[in-house]
């Protein structure tokens, strides 16, 4: 049974969003000179997400390793969620592109 804002427990606010539990980095809004990530459809393969943002807002961002390249999948929280990836970067330019991303300077 889905959590409603008035169940004892709920973790859910009055609004009917849920909570931001603050464990993982919130990304800015996005700089107006920012850089445009170029965004495909699907991973090359299987992957494992090293970092994440927090998923409490509608679009949130994963760090992924996927078959020895690094690329940034993005999630549009809705029925069905879209997904979109960036990347097949170095390690060194995965971690750049991140941190450009929690700054607001890539989108």
């Amino acid at each position: 049974m889905p959590a409603t804002p008035d169940a004892p427990g709920s973790d859910l606010d009055t609004r009917g969003e849920w909570t931001c539990p603050g464990i993982s980095p919130h990304p800015v809004r996005a700089a107006s000179g920012r850089r445009a990530l170029d965004w495909e459809a699907s991973p090359p393969g299987p992957y494992r997400v090293l970092e994440h943002t927090c998923a409490c807002r509608a679009v949130y961002f994963e760090l992924i390793a996927c078959g020895g390249t690094y690329m940034i999948h993005k999630v549009i929280q809705g029925r069905p969620a879209e997904h979109a990836f960036a990347g097949r970067w170095t390690h060194r330019e995965a971690r750049e592109t991140w941190l450009r991303l929690l700054t607001g300077q890539a989108r």
